[in-house]
């Protein structure tokens, strides 16, 4: 047996939520047997291996591993389509993608992920019908939401949003803090070439959705003036587009970046900034033509993941959402609004 079965009895024994002493029982052995599977220090016997697979309601081949590589394969097809379902607001059909597939593989924690995406868009208020689908899925939800292990930001997210901010601080405080006495800021000391060069990447990275996130949420919090916004906004912007500076793909996509330009032309438009508003109008329209022509293209993790809660593509939303608003009448008239207005409204169409 390889290691495999060490990481995947762990696993599953969590996923269940059950202790080492409960295994134990259930399976009449010790709990310190249990503790060296899990290690790997010792494995179960072979007659007791048929009787975990159907416990766990795996296969033996599932529990030992042979099937890993073909599991694999299928879990990440399941991540596909679940991500281009959301992609494209089909939110019930990503649920019940995401249903089937966790059953099928259920300490995959990406796949437990994409499902509590789901279910946390169809409670979006922008989703049809999503207070009702908060009594719904509420409770499947936290359930999800403890158990999984990379996602607790948007756990975190969705309990302040349903004004659990006591739960949510519980979790908040078992997540590592520090800036100095850290491994960001002392790898720097045992690295070298490449591989420092790589660490440093993917601390830029990191470290840039932190400072966007907290740029984001003062933006929100505090009482700025018009230009304080703009300021504040354009910061937000230069931080999202530092991991492209460096090489890496980052995590702001073209999406994210035409909302960004259009509300900052929105706040020009406010400052009486007629120059400006347009500049950044124009650079919103240019990223919304790039979005709609990358959208259906396979990213790395098979997919091109931007979970919405409506059929509109990204043109149509920003010619009724932000263009109609009374604050850009003041470049209304000007040919260079009219060329990209008449541009993002012919190209809206109903996602696929």
């Amino acid at each position: 047996m390889s290691l495999y079965f060490s990481e995947r009895f762990k696993q599953l024994r969590k996923t269940y939520d059950l202790t080492q002493e409960q295994i134990a029982d259930i399976f009449h052995v010790s709990p310190q047997a249990v503790s060296r599977w899990e290690t790997g220090t010792t494995y179960p016997d072979i007659e007791i291996l048929p009787h975990i697979a159907m416990f766990f309601k795996v296969t033996v081949d599932e529990l030992l591993g042979t099937e890993s590589i073909l599991g694999e394969e299928k879990s990440k097809e399941y991540a596909k389509d679940i991500a281009n379902l959301l992609t494209s607001g089909r939110v019930s059909e990503a649920i019940d993608t995401a249903r089937k597939a966790v059953k099928e593989y259920p300490v995959n924690d990406w796949l437990q992920f994409l499902l509590f995406e789901a279910l946390c868009k169809a409670c979006d208020d922008e989703t049809p019908q999503g207070k009702e689908n908060i009594e719904k899925f509420k409770e499947e939800i936290l359930k999800i939401g403890e158990r999984i292990k990379d996602g607790k930001y948007s756990f975190i997210k969705q309990l302040a949003k349903w004004g659990m901010k006591e739960e949510a601080k519980k979790i908040v405080y078992t997540l590592p803090a520090g800036a100095y006495d850290t491994q960001e800021m002392t790898m720097r000391y045992v690295l070298e070439g490449e591989e420092l060069i790589n660490d440093f990447r993917f601390r830029i990275v990191r470290f840039a959705i932190m400072l966007a996130g907290f740029i984001g949420g003062y933006l929100d919090a505090a009482d700025l003036n018009t230009l304080q916004k703009i300021e504040c906004r354009k910061a937000m912007m230069y931080v999202e587009s530092l991991p492209s500076k460096i090489g890496s793909s980052g995590w702001a996509d073209t999406a994210e970046r035409a909302e960004q330009n259009i509300s900052v032309a929105e706040l020009y438009c406010e400052a009486g900034d007629i120059e400006n508003a347009l500049n950044y109008l124009e650079n919103a329209t240019q990223d919304s033509m790039l979005h709609i022509d990358r959208l259906y293209e396979i990213g790395e993790n098979g997919s091109n993941y931007l979970p919405v809660s409506t059929p509109r593509n990204l043109p149509w939303v920003l010619w009724e959402d932000y263009l109609m608003k009374p604050q850009f009448d003041i470049i209304r008239n000007d040919e260079r609004f009219i060329k990209c207005f008449e541009l993002l409204k012919s190209n809206s169409r109903e996602l696929k």
